[in-house]
């Protein structure tokens, strides 16, 4: 079977952004995040202003929103690089849709010469509603250069979220998907299952102080360049959460940790909220509804 990133990736090498070395390169995937996206060039800006050499790459495709117009003048503007992922649509299952995309951007990366100081991974969806202050950044990169690290990620309020990613030597989530799968059945049983699993995982990873792990993502995270190419999304064994299978290969080949920052702040997307029972049914029927509009 060929690699659907293969192909791609070749044509986004032909005209590289620039042959010297940003201070950060961002890259984001992007699908109908029209209502976003302003406040992704903003902090885009932000951190040029703070005197950051800022880059960005964000994969996009199918939206229906118009996310695809904006990106192609946000590019005609100068502030990012729009890089076509058409390819996606085809890939059935969305853990391996994701990683096919962002093993898409990571090679167009490599491909354009010396790895840059900083890589920033981010979502650009209602996570990126509220982004960190460029400030938040330039500090979460000072901690960075801490011996031991290779990576530092986004906490979030009102609590963390992110538990698919998280990963330490005393818990792991890993197939946190199948246990939901299970629990789907009945609205109260699936209710019961984040309540009393879900819930209190997150309030648990919710902290004041900074926290080492193997992995984690929670939004956005900043790696070390060099680091950062040390790792691959793809795994054909089992469909796991993209970012867990990328930072447990960079935690081998380096042997450093990750840090979860709390001044690094995203806001809790509202889709991810700890909820009571109604308002949690109303959400998913909601969620259900939008996701069949959009195909």
């Amino acid at each position: 079977m060929s690699d659907p990133v293969q192909g791609p990736v070749q044509d986004s090498l032909q005209d590289p952004v620039d042959a010297e070395r940003p201070d950060i390169v961002v890259l984001a995937l992007a699908r109908n995040c029209a209502a976003t996206l302003p406040a992704f060039l903003r902090f885009l800006s932000s951190l040029r202003d703070a005197g950051l050499d800022c880059r960005a790459l964000v994969g996009e495709n199918d939206s229906r929103d118009g996310t695809g117009a904006l990106l192609w003048a946000a590019q005609a503007r100068g502030e990012l690089s729009h890089v076509p992922t058409a390819f996606m649509s085809d890939i059935r299952g969305r853990l391996a849709r994701m990683a096919r995309g962002r093993e898409h951007l990571k090679r167009v990366l490599d491909g354009q010469g010396p790895a840059p100081a900083y890589v920033c991974v981010a979502d650009i969806d209602n996570v990126m509603a509220r982004p960190p202050e460029a400030g938040a950044v330039l500090a979460a990169l000072a901690k960075l250069e801490r011996p031991g690290l290779f990576a530092v990620s986004a906490a979030s309020q009102p609590h963390y979220y992110d538990l698919l990613a998280y990963e330490d030597e005393a818990v792991s989530y890993e197939y946190l998907l199948d246990d939901i799968a299970r629990h789907r059945r009945g609205a109260l049983g699936y209710y019961r299952f984040f309540s009393d699993t879900i819930y209190p995982a997150q309030s648990a990873l919710t902290r004041e102080r900074e926290t080492t792990c193997l992995s984690a993502f929670n939004g956005l995270t900043l790696y070390r360049g060099a680091d950062y190419r040390l790792g691959s999304y793809l795994d054909d064994d089992y469909a796991r959460c993209e970012h867990l299978t990328l930072n447990r290969r960079i935690a081998a080949a380096t042997g450093r940790r990750m840090l979860v920052d709390p001044g690094l702040v995203l806001r809790t997307p509202g889709d991810h909220a700890q909820r009571g029972f109604l308002s949690f049914y109303a959400s998913r029927v909601r969620k259900m509804a939008v996701a069949r509009l959009r195909g």
